[in-house]
């Protein structure tokens, strides 16, 4: 049973970042939830004092306003002043909208010292109320007195009530202002800054948060990386080494084939030969049996030859590359009939063994499959060489073929063949396409990197 090794570094980063995520999450939701309530609080309770405030300070400027201007009108001869001041209800009016703004400050109150002030400014303007009236009271009175004493000793008494009426609405405005308005404006300030506060310690955590879960995803990244590159270099030293295996058995094979079994089929022929020569005159029967014997030989001779050649073609190191492929081109235009046209680079091609071998395997893979698929009547072989890359390409004008049709029915066949080369191309640091459809013809171009010197 395969056991599998467990990479820790890996496996703790990965918890690292889940950790850190969730970490991110739980606080950003407090944080969130922190500042909805700072929110919450300006919108319900500071910002609708901080209005009742001020409107409490307008009332008590307009309620002062119609005072003077009823007394005006009292004493006007014009008309005119009727419009500005004389319905009492615009007073009362004033009058009963401070007292709303006062419910609404109190309904909001959050401290006892804030509930002594509206009760504080509720006496105070009950106060001023009383003054008020006495004022409009005098003044009435001063309207129904025609007598000039009387009038004088009147006005006096209303002056005397207004002086003492505006003192008492500066006292309340000015205390308003000093401590409802201070004190609101301050808890605002307070909430606006522990919301500053809040933010910034939000932004500076996920700032520190964002650098510590990058530093630790670009190093799970990097395990991933070497992980992965390892096993891919594991895979390709596997698949070199079975292709260098593979190699050396063919070329093993072929020598044995070529070398001993030749050799020993070529000194079989010799045998018969003697044999033949030796045979005395009459005994045509036993000579003819001998020839034929001989031509099977030669037959088997032949076949070892192409098995050797098929295998492992010595004349890639006998005779070059170049001319190997030529050979090739040639072979498979004696048996075809099919019309090649073979065009050579026009620099030197410098190749290793490896490289040459593969692109024999190539053209060797390419035109079997051409000749057994295409039905062509004319293919176009091309060498090249790149300012970085050697090119192969193979091109023929037959019916073409269903290439991933092909690849289907060769693996289930056990067979890779072309598929095996695609592999080793890549294997090699290049690339290798085949465009094909049917009705379409064939067009195979493998690249691989120029080998430095």
């Amino acid at each position: 049973m395969r056991k599998y090794s467990v990479d820790w570094r890996l496996l703790g980063g990965f918890g690292a970042l889940l950790f850190f995520i969730v970490i991110i999450g739980a606080i950003g939701i407090f944080q969130i939830q922190s500042l909805s309530e700072t929110v919450d609080a300006l919108g319900k309770s500071y910002l609708p004092m901080q209005r009742a405030i001020l409107e409490m300070k307008t009332n008590n400027g307009l309620y002062a306003m119609r005072i003077r201007n009823y007394i005006f009108w009292k004493n006007s001869k014009y008309l005119e002043a009727a419009s500005a001041g004389a319905n009492l209800r615009m007073i009362n009016a004033a009058a009963e909208a401070f007292d709303r703004n006062l419910a609404v400050y109190s309904s909001h109150i959050q401290s006892d010292k804030q509930r002594q002030w509206a009760e504080r400014i509720s006496a105070s303007q009950q106060e001023l109320r009383a003054m008020g009236k006495k004022i409009i009271g005098l003044v009435d009175q001063l309207g129904e007195n025609a007598a000039d004493l009387g009038r004088k000793g009147l006005d006096r008494t209303i002056n005397k009530a207004v002086m003492v009426f505006e003192n008492e609405l500066y006292k309340i405005n000015d205390f308003i202002e000093k401590n409802l308005e201070k004190d609101n404006l301050e808890l605002i300030k307070e909430q606006l800054s522990a919301s500053e506060l809040t933010r910034n310690q939000a932004i500076s955590f996920l700032g520190i948060s964002l650098v510590i879960v990058l530093l630790i995803g670009s190093q799970t990244a990097w395990f991933v990386y070497r992980d992965r590159r390892r096993e891919r270099q594991r895979r390709e030293q596997l698949v070199q080494k079975m292709i260098r295996i593979e190699e050396e058995q063919r070329k093993h094979l072929s020598m044995q084939i070529h070398d001993q079994m030749g050799q020993d089929l070529s000194g079989l022929k010799i045998n018969l030969d003697i044999i033949n020569k030796e045979l005395p005159r009459g005994n045509e029967k036993l000579k003819r049996n001998i020839h034929e014997c001989k031509k099977i030989l030669s037959d088997l001779i032949e076949k070892g030859h192409n098995i050797s050649e098929f295998l492992r073609p010595p004349a890639l190191e006998e005779v070059g590359f170049l001319d190997t492929i030529g050979a090739l081109i040639l072979q498979q235009k004696q048996r075809t009939g099919i019309k090649f046209i073979y065009q050579k680079p026009k620099t030197e091609m410098k190749l290793s063994g490896e490289h040459s071998l593969f692109f024999y395997r190539v053209v060797q893979e390419g035109l079997t499959n051409m000749i057994k698929y295409s039905q062509a009547k004319s293919a176009h072989v091309k060498l090249e060489v790149l300012s970085n890359a050697h090119r192969l390409s193979i091109q023929d004008d037959g019916k073409g073929f269903d290439y991933k049709k092909l690849l289907r029915e060769r693996a289930r066949g056990g067979k890779l063949g072309l598929t095996g080369l695609e592999e080793r191309a890549e294997l090699l640091g290049g690339s290798m396409t085949i465009d094909t459809a049917p009705g379409k013809g064939m067009k195979l171009i493998v690249q691989l990197p120029r080998e430095r010197s």
